[in-house]
């Protein structure tokens, strides 16, 4: 599988995309039960559209379309697992010591001129400067929060696309108090402005 951060791949010595087994093994035994659960439907198909056929009251709308409906779930359900264990189960690693990344993404709707901005935030190292990044469903620019909890460091990465190819800003290392700023904030902290949550990270 490709790596899914250029800047990361960049840099082999530092840092390798490996296969995650368990969460591999978790979500393909997923995908098995639901393909099961999908021949089952099948195999039942005509009793369980008899069955819903003695629905009554307000569920009596539901009765043609019970069967095909648990058909169309099982399927969905299958692929989309079948789907993660091939292209989700990868990790990010640190090859000195092995521990694992732990991820947080963002999508920036902005140009190098954005990304610039966030990368001169990013490196003070301070949240009250950082926060809030502008995350969209859409946009050319993608942080990455990267945490090695076990080797007390944090990396952030921050890539812009154009067509297929990805222009990267140099890697930012967070250590020390640092490290101990973003450690504490997750996923929404870092999308939210600056406020009372400054002064539990001061303390």
């Amino acid at each position: 599988m490709r790596p899914n951060d250029a800047t990361l791949a960049a840099r082999p010595e530092q840092f390798r995309y490996r296969r995650s087994m368990p969460r591999t093994i978790l979500l393909g035994v997923a995908a098995v039960a639901a393909f099961i659960a999908l021949a089952l439907v099948l195999v039942n198909f005509e009793s369980i559209r008899e069955n819903a056929s003695d629905m009554t009251g307000r569920r009596s709308g539901l009765k043609g379309i019970v069967a095909p409906g648990l058909v169309l779930l099982t399927a969905f359900f299958g692929v989309l697992f079948a789907w993660l264990a091939i292209a989700v189960s990868h990790v990010w690693e640190r090859v000195e010591t092995g521990v694992r990344l732990k991820p947080m993404y963002f999508t920036v709707d902005g140009d190098v001129a954005v990304g610039n901005a966030l990368y001169e935030r990013f490196l003070t190292g301070d949240p009250a400067k950082y926060r809030p990044i502008p995350n969209h469903k859409k946009g050319a620019l993608t942080v990455g929060v990267y945490r090695a909890d076990a080797d007390r460091l944090a990396f952030v990465t921050i890539e812009i696309r154009g067509g297929k190819q990805v222009h990267p800003w140099p890697l930012i290392t967070m250590s020390d108090r640092a490290y101990g700023l973003i450690r504490r904030l997750n996923h929404g902290d870092l999308v939210r402005s600056p406020g009372a949550l400054d002064a539990v990270l001061d303390s």
